[in-house]
């Protein structure tokens, strides 16, 4: 009885080791679309003791903005993405600027998210984001900050940054239909002009 019982504890254990999964060196790559960390617990529902800010509020392509993920208590993991509004993939890249406490992942395309590196706490980092070539309309950068294995925060917001459509032309054609009424008017007066030359 005693080694059933031994078994039945093993293979209870096993399939918990197997459903907790953490992620200290920061690759966190299957937590990309829901931006949720394996742990085997549900996310904080209280306001986070974190923030994001970005340096700029409108982007133009090809455009720099630095993002900033920064807290009054320290985080040990996290993972920062740019996010159409309302949308679930990562949209641009980042260049990383503290590459000892922070790496760029492939969410959606080489470099389309940070995360760390290892689970030393921070209270700030910074990493720059590099608008696409196309716009992607207007956006956010959300981030899941882990204060630590049992305690994170999912998916918090910056301010919303908006596309300067401008920048990236207009989407209306230049054609005028209207132009069609008129074209045999058009040609009517360019052939009197070709007969007088």
């Amino acid at each position: 009885m005693e080694k059933l019982s031994f078994y039945l504890f093993l293979l209870i254990g096993g399939n918990f080791l197997l459903v907790v999964t953490c992620y200290p060196n920061g690759q966190v790559t299957p937590s990309c679309s829901n931006m949720i960390p394996d742990h085997g617990v549900s996310a904080q529902t209280t306001l986070a003791p974190y923030n994001i800010t970005a340096s700029k509020n409108t982007y133009s392509p090809g455009e720099k903005i630095t993002v900033t993920l920064q807290g009054s208590d320290v985080f040990e993991g996290f993972l920062l993405q740019a996010r159409k509004d309302g949308g679930t993939a990562a949209v641009g890249t980042f260049t990383v600027t503290d590459a000892t406490n922070s790496q760029g992942l492939n969410c959606n395309g080489p470099n389309s998210a940070v995360s760390h590196k290892s689970s030393t706490g921070l209270t700030n980092i910074q990493a720059t984001w590099v608008a696409p070539s196309s716009s992607a309309g207007d956006l956010e950068f959300r981030a899941t900050f882990v204060k630590s294995k049992l305690i994170f925060w999912v998916q918090v917001k910056s301010s919303q940054v908006t596309v300067n459509t401008t920048a990236f032309g207009s989407s209306s054609s230049s054609f005028n239909p209207n132009i069609m009424l008129h074209l045999p008017l058009i040609l009517f007066v360019s052939g009197i002009l070709v007969c007088y030359n």
